[in-house]
């Protein structure tokens, strides 16, 4: 990636005299359990950390606002029962991206129904990836654009295709997959690959050191944030990839490779937003 393109993105990241937190998009996240309730807060930090006016965490259950709450303070909180309060909170509280999937334990109708009734940009992530194994035509039936952000093990189930098939003709699956569907595929690890009808690009920012739990939750927010901006939706999310992988480098020379966690790599955002600002 040329270094004057992501520049020229950061550039938007900016704030006017005249500012306000509407300006740069409310994030909602749905995400979270009782074993992984902090897959959605790392995935709010993210949000946030790449400029989100606003981040919304989305949770079924009371006790998760309790144990969540003291790691995120700046994140409001929405406890929901059913897909209407979901639909209701997006066009209530002027959502501008949401992200479904980490840490989060639903089923099919509940993502199907959101994906097919909103008209604003989709991250889905882990679960709101695994929902739609071996039924992956149904992701024709978003409204407005979906962004799918699998690793390899989670695209072999959802396409019913090897790891090793993947491996092997990477970009073609990857690309043939995004243009049937009519979406964005984020496919994570060793240079990560973006793709989206004719447009392919490969990240080359990142470090082993990023193979860590909630990396990619972090990545999600990033992405979520980084769609609001005015922008080419596209770009919009290869640079989101870039910054994270490169918020990683810099958590890892800060600490060392073996000791990264993922809250270091959100926590490193600013620096590498700072990196390429100058």
């Amino acid at each position: 990636m040329k270094k004057q393109e992501i520049k020229n993105f950061i550039c938007k990241l900016k704030r006017k005299p005249d500012s306000h937190k509407y300006d740069f998009g409310h994030v909602l996240v749905i995400a979270g359990s009782k074993t992984m309730p902090g897959a959605g807060v790392l995935c709010c930090l993210g949000a946030f950390y790449s400029g989100a006016g606003l981040v919304t965490y989305a949770v079924k259950e009371n006790f998760l606002i309790q144990a969540c709450s003291l790691s995120i303070p700046e994140t409001l909180f929405y406890i929901y029962k059913t897909v209407s309060d979901i639909l209701s909170y997006v066009k209530l509280k002027k959502v501008a991206s949401i992200v479904i999937g980490p840490g989060l334990e639903s089923d099919y109708k509940f993502v199907h129904k959101i994906i097919s009734s909103v008209n604003i940009p989709v991250v889905l992530d882990a679960s709101g990836i695994a929902i739609f194994n071996g039924i992956s035509d149904k992701l024709n039936d978003a409204k407005s654009n979906l962004i799918l952000t699998p690793h390899l093990g989670e695209l072999s189930k959802l396409l019913n295709i090897s790891v090793g098939s993947i491996k092997a003709n990477r970009t073609k699956i990857v690309a043939d997959f995004a243009d049937k569907n009519s979406l964005i595929c984020v496919l994570k690890g060793k240079d990560t690959l973006v793709a989206s009808c004719e447009k392919i690009y490969i990240n080359n920012t990142g470090t082993p050191a990023m193979a860590t739990a909630g990396s990619g939750d972090v990545l999600s927010g990033v992405i979520a944030a980084f769609i609001n901006i005015d922008y080419d939706i596209f770009e919009a999310v290869k640079f989101a990839v870039f910054v994270h992988g490169l918020a990683g480098e810099l958590a890892e020379k800060e600490k060392c490779q073996i000791s990264i966690v993922a809250s270091d790599i959100a926590e490193n955002i600013y620096r590498a937003i700072k990196q390429i600002s100058h």
